[in-house]
């Protein structure tokens, strides 16, 4: 009867440490995806391949197509689905191509929570994602796309600092003669 027993708690306990291992082991890589998208920027793992200098035909096979609608003349806003917005600042055309994986309608106001920011000068990508774009809001002079939400106060995106892979894109991507002009 002794050896019976002994079976019988030793396949318990190996049961019960594998399920606790199981458990535990799923609980971290959860934890660890929920932190990488809640601190990252939407989509981060699709756009990753996209580097300074890409291709703007390139940066739309990688984005794929987008779940933006659009009516009217609202079309001119959309490229493959994703919202577009054309700047000319001091001289230079800027676009920014806002990548997204929920439905929606481009005449929605920018939210950082849905989208990502592609960077683009002379269909080449100067930056991508929220941290990029704020430095660009200030070298580049990009308007801040997210200020015009009603009863917004129009302050810069609430950018939460992330890993450091997209701010070697952000520092090498500032043109040459963007130095800080005093009295602009």
């Amino acid at each position: 009867m002794r050896s019976l027993f002994n079976l019988d708690i030793h396949p318990m306990k190996t049961r019960f440490v594998r399920t606790t291992y199981i458990t535990f082991a799923t609980a971290l890589t959860l934890l660890g995806a929920c932190g990488d998208s809640g601190a990252g920027d939407v989509g981060a793992d699709k756009l990753e391949p996209i580097a300074e200098g890409t291709s703007r035909d390139s940066v739309l096979l990688v984005m794929g197509e987008g779940p933006l609608t659009a009516q009217y003349s609202d079309t001119m806003r959309l490229e493959h689905g994703f919202r577009r917005e054309n700047y000319v600042i001091d001289g230079k055309s800027y676009e920014v191509l806002y990548y997204r994986e929920l439905q929606g309608n481009v005449a929605e106001q920018v939210q950082q929570a849905k989208e990502t920011p592609v960077v683009l000068q002379n269909g080449k990508v100067l930056g991508w994602g929220w941290k990029y774009y704020l430095e660009a809001m200030e070298s580049l002079k990009l308007p801040n796309p997210t200020g015009n939400i009603p009863g917004g106060n129009g302050a810069p995106p609430a950018i939460i600092p992330t890993d450091s892979s997209n701010s070697a894109k952000a520092d090498s991507a500032a043109p040459a003669d963007s130095s800080k002009k005093s009295g602009a």
